[in-house]
C-alpha cells in the first residue's frame, strides 16, 4: 500500500490529530489556567467539588465550609437534604473522569510548592487538559465509527463540522471542563461497543458496554436514553424486533452483566447519598428544578435565538436532513438513530432551563454529536450520488455554515452574544462584527427564571 492510500485510509484520524493540536495551540495561547475564575465555574463547580472535599479536605458533609476562612471557600456548592446534610448538587461521575487529572495535578502541586487547596493552577490546568484528552478519546472513536459506513473523505468532513462547525470547539478550548464533551466521547464509545456487541457478542464489548452507560447516566442522569440506541440497533421491521427480544432473552446473562456494571459504577453515588440523607436514591436538584413533559421547547430549542441549536451550530442542519437519508441508504442505523434523536431533544427540551442558563449554543447537545455524525455522514455520502453540481453546492453551504459558527464563537467571546438573553433583533444586530454594538444590550430579553421553573415563560424588565 502506497503512502497515499495509507494517508487516505487514516485521513480522519490524521484530521483529529491536527484539530487536536490546532485547540491545543488555543489553549495554550488563551491561558485559562492563569484566571482564578476561568475554569472551575458555572457547573464544574459542582462537578469537581467531590474531589477537593474526599481528598484534600477529607470532609464529604462539607461541614469545614461552614468555617473555612480559606480563599476558595465560593467554589464549593451545596444544598441541604431535609436532614440538615449539605448535598453536592451534581452527581459525580465528572469527578471520576477528572480524578486521573486531579491526582497529577495534586502531586505536581506538591513537588513545585504550589497551594494543594485543590483550586490554584495546577489543578485548573489539569482540568483543561482532560477535557481535550476526551476530546481526542471522542475524536478517535469517531473516526473509527464513521470509516464503517463512509469514506475516508466524507468521515474526514464530518470531523472537521462536529468540532469546528459547532460549539463544541469553544467548549474543549474556552470553557473547559464542563460535562460535555466528555459526554460526547463517552456516548460515541457506547455507540461503537454497541455496533461491534451485535456483531460478534463478544463479553468484553458487553463489558464496555456496561461501564459506559454506569459512566454516561452518572453525569447526566437523562443521558441514559442512549441506550434506545442499544436496544434498536440495526432493526428494520417487526420480524427483527421480535428476534432481538428473543436476542436479549437468549443472552440474559450477559444482559444481567451489563445492568450489574452499571449499578456497580453507580455504586459510590449509591452509598454517598446513604450515608448523607439516609437514603439511597436522592433528588439533590430540589423542588424547584423539574421538567414540564407536557410542554417542551423543542422548537425554541433547535431554531429559538436564545440558544437554538441550528442557530449557533448551522452546519448540523445537514445532519437533520441525514436523517431522511437514512431510511434510504443506512436502514440498520434509521430507527435507533432517529427514535434516541427524537427522545433525548424532548427530554432536554422539558427541563425548566431549557436553554441551560450561561452556555453558548445549545450545550445539551454536544453529547449526541457522535450520534448525529451518523445522518451527517449519510447526507454527504446520498450527495455523491447527486449531479456535480448539487454535490459542490451542499459542499459548499456547508463550508459557510462552519465558517458562520467560527464566527459565532469569536461573538461569543466579544460578548455580542449573550450567554441568556439573545433575541432574533440582537443576533442580527450588526452581525458581522464581532463586537457589539452601542445598541445591542437594549435589545437583549432577561429570561425570567423564578417563573421558568413554575413552566411560565417570561422575561424581566431589563430597564428595571
Amino acid at each position: 500500500m502506497s503512502i497515499l492510500n495509507i494517508i487516505k485510509s487514516k485521513l480522519p484520524y490524521i484530521v483529529s490529530l491536527i484539530i487536536v493540536i490546532f485547540i491545543l495551540n488555543c489553549v495554550k495561547n488563551v491561558k485559562m489556567w492563569e484566571r482564578e475564575d476561568g475554569v472551575i465555574n458555572w457547573d464544574v463547580i459542582s462537578y469537581y467539588g467531590y474531589l477537593p472535599a474526599t481528598f484534600i479536605y477529607h470532609d464529604i458533609t462539607l461541614k469545614f465550609t461552614e468555617d473555612y476562612t480559606g480563599p476558595h471557600k465560593f467554589t464549593i456548592w451545596s444544598s441541604k437534604a431535609p436532614n440538615g446534610a449539605n448535598i453536592i448538587m451534581t452527581s459525580m461521575g465528572m469527578s471520576i473522569l477528572y480524578s486521573p487529572f486531579f491526582f497529577i495535578a495534586h502531586a505536581y502541586a506538591h513537588i513545585f510548592n504550589y497551594e494543594t487547596t485543590g483550586y490554584t493552577e495546577p489543578y485548573r490546568l489539569a482540568l483543561i487538559l482532560s477535557s481535550v484528552f476526551y476530546l481526542a478519546l471522542g475524536l478517535f472513536f469517531l473516526s473509527k465509527l464513521l470509516l464503517k459506513f463512509f469514506n475516508a473523505y466524507i468521515s474526514a468532513w464530518v470531523v472537521i463540522i462536529i468540532v469546528i462547525g459547532t460549539n463544541l470547539f469553544f467548549y474543549v478550548t474556552y470553557s473547559s471542563a464542563m460535562a460535555h464533551p466528555y459526554n460526547f466521547a463517552l456516548i460515541t464509545m457506547f455507540l461503537w461497543y454497541t455496533i461491534k456487541w451485535y456483531e460478534t457478542s463478544k463479553v468484553r464489548y458487553a463489558v464496555f458496554i456496561g461501564l459506559l452507560l454506569g459512566l454516561i447516566s452518572l453525569i447526566r442522569p437523562t443521558n441514559i436514553v442512549v441506550c434506545l440506541f442499544f436496544v434498536f440497533w440495526d432493526i428494520k421491521s417487526f420480524s427483527d424486533f421480535t428476534k432481538r427480544l428473543y436476542f436479549f432473552l437468549k443472552n440474559y446473562r450477559i444482559h444481567l452483566l451489563i445492568a450489574c456494571l452499571v449499578l456497580l459504577v453507580w455504586l459510590p453515588q449509591l452509598i454517598y447519598w446513604k450515608s448523607l440523607t439516609g437514603s439511597f436514591f436522592y433528588y439533590s436538584y430540589g423542588d424547584n428544578n423539574r421538567f414540564f413533559f407536557n410542554h417542551p421547547m423543542i422548537l425554541k430549542g433547535l431554531i429559538g435565538y436564545r440558544h437554538g441549536w441550528l442557530i449557533y451550530s448551522p452546519a448540523m442542519i445537514f445532519s437533520m436532513f441525514g436523517l431522511l437519508v437514512l431510511f434510504k441508504r443506512n436502514k440498520e442505523m434509521a430507527l435507533p438513530v432517529i427514535l434516541t434523536f427524537l427522545v433525548f431533544i424532548y427530554v432536554i427540551f422539558s427541563w425548566w432551563c431549557w436553554w441551560y442558563g450561561g452556555a453558548f449554543g445549545m450545550r445539551a447537545m454536544i453529547d449526541i454529536y457522535g450520534l448525529m455524525a451518523l445522518p451527517l455522514g449519510a447526507f454527504f455520502a446520498y450527495a455523491l450520488n447527486w449531479k456535480k453540481a448539487w454535490l459542490y453546492l451542499s459542499i459548499c453551504v456547508s463550508i459557510v455554515l462552519v465558517a458562520a459558527s467560527v464566527h459565532h464563537t469569536n461573538k461569543y467571546r466579544h460578548h455580542s452574544i449573550h450567554w441568556d438573553s439573545m433575541t432574533e433583533e440582537a443576533f442580527w444586530d450588526s452581525y458581522f462584527s464581532v463586537r457589539p454594538s452601542p445598541t445591542f444590550e437594549s435589545k437583549l430579553k432577561t429570561p425570567d427564571y423564578e417563573k421558568a421553573r413554575l413552566g411560565i415563560e417570561a422575561y424581566i424588565d431589563n430597564q428595571k
